[in-house]
């Protein structure tokens, strides 16, 4: 066994240690100390391990301590090495392991041992699901059985039984099951085998991993779990903007995208049709489902709303120039402007409304004896939501990017009163719901604080307007003579803005604190 030094410049000494793996327990001030030592010239050919161990260390200021399970000789040949490169080498080609404390090296034999790892996580599994339906028809069963007559959905039948028949006319469903804890036991499981002597041991309450298993098999955990901490670490600030616009007369067949450039400035912008599984690349690029590609500073793509979802993908620091633009095409209502923050790959609800109960079905009992007959109705209340809501999933890689699902939904539900008529058991007037919607679910690529702007959601309605000359238009009779009612038309549509912006380590108070000036400076805007 040849041992020589070298006289090199230190500043060579971390060349090929960054493709090290990492060394359990040890501590980085010590490693660098050690990688930055001496280089050397190592020749060995069958020498006993031990001494090879007690001999690497004689030109460095750490104490080797070998452990008497460490037998079995060895043969290397290393040149212009340092101490850590060369324990490296010896621990990948004969499985012997070591650790670093302070100034003192361990090593240890090839034999399995037992570690504790730390993963910060919420114990418990969390699910959800996000559900959009359009029915083209539903017809329910109705029926009488023993004496009873019993109505679901606002029909019903004496002495019959109607099938049943529902269609959808379109229909996505998106499930999330995020039981992080069984899915890091199965994944160490794998990695360390059902050896009789391997175990794993989890515990979500403390944040404990303990695992027993080869030196070789504990870095491969090691490794896994600083991966899955990294990833489940990230987390992202969701800004949205739910903006109603009431179009003007110039813009009755829907908002003008073709003019937003000139209120963008210098940013990009890219527009075209907003499918399922439309992607945003980093230069602002958006690709919809069928790959037509819209460059940023591009024209304006002129197609018609059919497809999907008509979207806009630009490049701002605020909301202030999409907002500034919707202005000119009516009147703008911000009806909410939600801000989430959420982690990686974890869906957040955002819910702002009333519950509204509402009858949903109605059932009648009869009960019979030998002098007399009753029978007594039950009606079935459900309650139904009106308001705003929003759930998001974001999906943070390595760069910044991020992967949205975004289901946002506005509801407006009103009371209808209905007469619905069971025959022999009476007439009823019952409160029904009629329930206004308007949703989208949507996936969408976008990169770290660029603005998606979704729209196409168009409705139309229609009032009574009356004008006249005062008093004389409100007079009885001859009122109508001095007055007018005119059908007015209106047409809206809905426009949904959002920003995801990633929190890096030590950004999450100058993050918030940036949104809530940007919300700020936005109320303190002088109106139109």
């Amino acid at each position: 066994m040849i041992i020589r030094p070298l006289l090199l410049a230190a500043s060579l000494a971390c060349a090929g240690l960054a493709s090290a793996a990492p060394l359990p327990g040890s501590a980085p001030a010590a490693i660098a100390d050690a990688a930055e030592g001496p280089r050397f010239d190592v020749a060995m050919n069958n020498a006993p391990a031990s001494a090879v161990f007690a001999q690497l260390a004689v030109n460095s200021r750490f104490n080797m301590l070998v452990s008497p399970d460490v037998t079995g000789s060895v043969s290397l040949t290393l040149k212009d090495t340092t101490l850590m490169e060369a324990l490296a080498a010896l621990r990948d080609l004969y499985g012997y392991e070591f650790k670093v404390q302070g100034n003192r090296i361990t090593v240890y034999s090839n034999t399995v041992q037992t570690r504790l790892f730390r993963i910060n996580y919420l114990p418990g599994r969390r699910q959800g699901a996000s559900d959009i339906r359009v029915s083209s028809s539903s017809i329910t069963q109705a029926g009488t059985s023993g004496g009873s007559a019993a109505t679901s959905g606002g029909a019903s039948s004496t002495g019959s039984t109607v099938g049943g028949r529902a269609e959808d006319s379109a229909h996505v469903r998106t499930t999330s099951d995020a039981d992080f804890w069984r899915e890091v036991q199965s994944s160490l499981n794998a990695l360390v085998g059902t050896a009789a002597d391997r175990r794993v041991v989890l515990n979500p309450a403390a944040g404990v991993v303990v695992v027993r298993a080869s030196p070789a098999e504990l870095r491969q955990v090691e490794q896994y779990l600083g991966a899955v901490q990294i990833n489940i670490e990230r987390q992202v600030m969701i800004e949205a903007k739910i903006v109603d616009v009431v179009l003007d007369q110039e813009s009755q067949q829907g908002i003008n995208w073709s003019s937003f450039g000139k209120f963008l400035g210098k940013g990009k912008l890219s527009v075209g049709m907003l499918q399922p599984g439309a992607t945003i690349g980093n230069t602002g690029d958006l690709v919809d489902g069928s790959g037509n590609l819209a460059t940023p500073g591009s024209a304006m793509v002129a197609n018609a709303l059919g497809g999907g979802m008509y979207g806009i993908a630009f490049q701002a620091g605020t909301f202030a120039a999409m907002l500034n633009f919707l202005q000119t095409q009516g009147d703008v209502q911000v009806l909410s402007s939600p801000r989430i923050a959420t982690l990686n790959n974890q869906k957040a609800v955002l819910k702002v409304g009333t519950d509204e109960l509402y009858v949903t079905g109605v059932a009648s009992t009869s009960t019979s004896t030998a002098t007399s007959s009753s029978s007594t109705p039950t009606v079935t209340l459900q309650p139904f939501f009106s308001g705003i809501a929003l759930d998001v999933t974001p999906q943070i890689d390595e760069r910044g990017n991020v992967m949205l699902h975004v289901h946002p939904s506005i509801s407006v539900v009103s009371e209808r009163q209905k007469n619905v008529d069971l025959g022999s058991l009476g007439s009823y007037k019952l409160p029904l719901a009629t329930s206004a919607v308007n949703e989208t679910d949507s996936i969408v690529r976008v990169a770290d604080g660029q603005i998606v702007a979704i729209g196409g959601l168009m409705t139309q309605s229609q009032t009574l307007d009356k004008s006249g000359l005062p008093v004389l238009g409100d007079m009885p009779l001859v009122g109508k003579l001095f007055s007018q009612k005119n059908a007015v038309s209106r047409k809206r549509e809905l426009v949904i803005l959002m920003k995801p912006t990633v929190i890096q380590d030590g950004r999450w108070p100058e993050s918030a604190e940036d949104a809530r000036a940007r919300q700020v400076s936005q109320l303190e805007a002088p109106a139109r």
